[in-house]
């Protein structure tokens, strides 16, 4: 088949971007290099001093929008499953108001790599740090010293990376990706393109895995196999959810959530349940106790969910990974 697009349109602190990580992982997964994922910088938040969301009261005091801004953050990881940390959350302040800083940051990296082929997978892997560290580390992303110091726990020169920030080029990349999102008259985060064979389509907000399977098979006028989306139910289906394939998928991406086990595996979810608990997957339970049993995955607490990694990997956090980094330079 031919190769599949999805451009998204999406800011690096929207929780709703960060809730739809599990499906594109998902779509990565089972289409492999059939897929090409990247992501168009929309800047949501300019100052939160002058930020108007009256009904989720974010905006103008930096103190009452960054409570605010994590309220709304756990009812929406309460669907989404993605987890978020809620204790030590200080996203904003007066001295750093903005979320251009982590959307430069996104384009910086793609600029960064342009030398070598522009590898989109490695700049997505630069974006999934920044998100993750946003809602999950709570650590004050729009400091360029922070987003420089997680550029190097990618394998990035921090003070590169810190200089193409603040080039011309970043900022007029930056604004190139906002005019493309008012042409695309993009107003939800995320808000999805996707291309196939000259053909294109666009899903506005955050879709499930079900609705993206749907728009992309009627996208692909049957030339892409419904087998590689869908579940086919057999023990001998490579994304079958059994123990082996789980643990590779685990494996693969070194630490994952147990939203996106059950995303790129089909689980079903329970009536009810948060998406963000192990328990409220149908097998997902037993799956994770052979995991743990098979001694080479590992386990442990992340903000309001848990993560499971590949334990020949360090399981530690960007924070961690950061303060070795220092003590290496």
């Amino acid at each position: 088949m031919k190769k599949l697009r999805i451009t998204v349109f999406a800011d690096p602190v929207c929780t709703w971007c960060w809730g739809s990580v599990p499906v594109l992982r998902a779509l990565e997964y089972r289409l492999g290099k059939n897929v090409e994922i990247e992501y168009v910088m929309c800047g949501m938040i300019e100052d939160i001093r002058s930020f108007v969301n009256r009904r989720l009261q974010i905006g103008g005091d930096t103190a009452l929008s960054n409570r605010n801004m994590m309220k709304a953050w756990l009812e929406a990881s309460v669907v989404h499953g993605m987890p978020v940390q809620e204790h030590g959350f200080h996203l904003f302040s007066d001295a750093h108001p903005s979320t251009f800083p982590q959307n430069i940051a996104y384009v910086a990296a793609k600029l960064c790599l342009a030398d070598e082929g522009g590898d989109l997978a490695r700049a997505n892997r630069y974006l999934r740090r920044v998100q993750q560290a946003t809602a999950l580390e709570a650590i004050q992303t729009s400091r360029v010293e922070i987003l420089a110091d997680l550029a190097a726990v990618e394998g990035f020169d921090p003070e590169e990376f810190a200089q193409t920030m603040d080039s011309d080029a970043a900022k007029k990349a930056f604004a190139d990706d906002r005019e493309r999102a008012r042409l695309f008259d993009v107003k939800e985060f995320p808000t999805f393109l996707l291309e196939y064979s000259g053909r294109e389509s666009v899903l506005r907000g955050y879709t499930t895995y079900n609705a993206f399977v749907k728009e992309i098979l009627a996208l692909g006028g049957g030339e892409i196999p419904a087998r590689l989306l869908k579940q086919s139910g057999s023990e001998a289906d490579s994304h079958a959810p059994t123990i082996k394939n789980v643990k590779s998928f685990v494996q693969h991406y070194k630490s994952v959530f147990p939203v996106e086990i059950a995303t790129a595996f089909s689980l079903v979810r329970r009536s009810g349940r948060s998406a963000v608990n192990i328990e409220s997957y149908e097998q997902l339970p037993d799956i994770v106790d052979e995991l743990l049993k098979s001694g080479e995955i590992g386990m442990a607490p992340v903000g309001n969910s848990f993560k499971l990694f590949d334990l020949k990997e360090p399981a530690n956090t960007s924070r961690e990974r950061m303060s070795e980094l220092h003590h290496a330079w």
